[in-house]
């Protein structure tokens, strides 16, 4: 099969290496990623859920768990890779998220939606009502930290060459993805995730990977090392919304 993958590729002009290795699909996955340092990695889900999921486990969410490198699962309706929906939230990780996303949009010639996702209730003493209902054109003329992130944001997406859009939903972060995925029918779901101990850490990854398993479009994950000077000026920059 994998000779059969590789005529395939070559024949489209794709230059392949293949590396055999033995013993747990995962598990060697995730050496051979550590061993190379690869732009990213492509694999497939199986689109466990429920039970079946709980008990065996998704082979797909602990290879994106453990591979520094931006990981591309391969699940759900695969559409043609035209319009990516770009997951935005906080710091560095939204900005490297937002970048990496951006080169890879352009070389594939792909439109880009830039998504924000804020809470209904204020979690700052100084938050204002109506940004809880407002626009992502309403954030940004405001200039609300919402709007002043998502215009930084949009800039990032400029220098690498992609005019893109911005779109806030409110309420619940994965039930509003989830639903903005299904609503606008893009060929790219894109998120970012921390790679850090502690707490934090595993709030972030929780909600990308429960992102992951519900989404039905491709996802790539791409994970950002957060250094201990992130983890400072994040948390004075910013507010969680879920």
């Amino acid at each position: 099969m994998g000779e059969a993958v590789a005529a395939d590729l070559e024949a489209a002009g794709i230059p392949v290496t293949i590396h055999r290795r033995t013993g747990q699909v995962a598990e060697e996955l995730i050496h051979q990623a550590r061993a190379v340092s690869y732009d990213l990695a492509i694999i497939g889900s199986r689109g466990r859920r429920g039970i079946v999921r709980l008990a065996l486990g998704s082979v797909a969410l602990h290879i994106s768990e453990h591979i520094p490198t931006p990981v591309l699962v391969v699940k759900g309706d695969v559409h043609d890779l035209e319009r990516f929906l770009v997951c935005s939230s906080a710091g560095p990780v939204s900005k490297h998220t937002i970048q990496f996303a951006g080169r890879l949009a352009r070389k594939i010639n792909a439109s880009v939606t830039l998504l924000h996702v804020m809470s209904q209730v204020p979690l700052v003493k100084d938050a204002f009502p109506d940004d809880l209902e407002a626009s992502a054109q309403e954030l940004i003329r405001r200039g609300s930290r919402e709007g002043a992130h998502l215009n930084k944001m949009l800039a990032l997406l400029t220098t690498e060459g992609i005019t893109a859009r911005a779109v806030v939903r409110h309420g619940l972060v994965r039930d509003e993805v989830i639903a903005e995925e299904q609503e606008g029918e893009y060929g790219l779901l894109v998120i970012g995730t921390h790679i850090t101990p502690g707490l934090n850490s595993h709030l972030v990854n929780d909600l990308s990977a429960g992102i992951l398993l519900a989404a039905n479009r491709p996802v790539l994950v791409v994970r950002y090392a957060q250094t201990e000077s992130d983890s400072h000026t994040t948390g004075s920059e910013w507010r969680t919304n879920d």
